[in-house]
């Protein structure tokens, strides 16, 4: 069994958002498609299922935890609205 937002994460959907391609096919062994659901330890599943949205910098295995991944989104959210003036 593969991780249920398999078809829609950004990291398996993407190409090119991990340049390093090596790393991006150990990221999908070790937490997408791993059989004993591994991938209940990836952050990028864990942000989706509590924000139901997961920002492109949030990789499985980052050390953020769900608090500073959101104030990491609101500050690039509001510096780009900032530059977009």
């Amino acid at each position: 069994m593969h991780c249920p937002n398999y078809h829609s994460c950004q990291l398996i959907c993407q190409p090119g958002l991990i340049e390093n391609e090596s790393l991006r096919n150990k990221y999908t062994s070790d937490f997408c498609t791993e059989a004993e659901e591994h991938w209940k330890n990836c952050m990028r599943f864990r942000t989706t299922n509590i924000l139901h949205f997961c920002p492109d910098f949030v990789l499985p295995d980052t050390s953020l935890s769900i608090d500073e991944i959101m104030d990491r989104f609101d500050n690039e959210i509001s510096q780009q609205n900032y530059t977009d003036r």
